[in-house]
């Protein structure tokens, strides 16, 4: 009788699972529905540059790639502009229908590793979750 319940368990685990890997829609870019966003690089101002980017700079500027996904997972739960303060933006993001709720599961990626966000419909966005990159889970 437990091996069922186990099995049922699992398999409605698994298309859990199977469902909520449907097809992507792209990150907007203006906090709605519709384009994928990519985050450019801000260039610092060219007058005394140095000292801006000392000044400016997120303390995770020097950071590895496994202190910076510590931070991350210290970070959980936190909204997403604290994560941004930290770590600074994502090269690139994406966003899907979620299966925690009614909101959009993202997905923001950084040199060696990724964070996973849950926003809500509200446009409140927190941070889930935070996974190396295959290359770097190897190294």
């Amino acid at each position: 009788m437990k091996r069922m319940i186990l099995i049922c368990a699992l398999c409605a685990l698994l298309l859990l699972t199977v469902g909520c890997s449907g097809e992507e829609t792209p990150a907007p870019a203006d906090g709605g529905a519709g384009e994928t966003t990519t985050q450019p690089a801000a260039e610092p101002a060219e007058e005394d540059a140095s000292a801006a980017d000392d000044e400016a700079a997120p303390e995770s500027a020097a950071a590895t790639v496994e202190e910076q996904i510590a931070l991350v997972q210290s970070m959980i739960d936190e909204p997403i502009d604290r994560l941004y303060e930290a770590i600074g933006q994502p090269l690139d993001s994406a966003y899907a229908s979620s299966c925690l709720g009614q909101g959009e599961d993202g997905e923001l990626y950084y040199d060696g590793f990724t964070v996973y966000t849950y926003r809500d419909t509200d446009g409140s966005e927190s941070v889930y979750d935070v996974m190396p990159d295959a290359a770097e889970a190897e190294s």
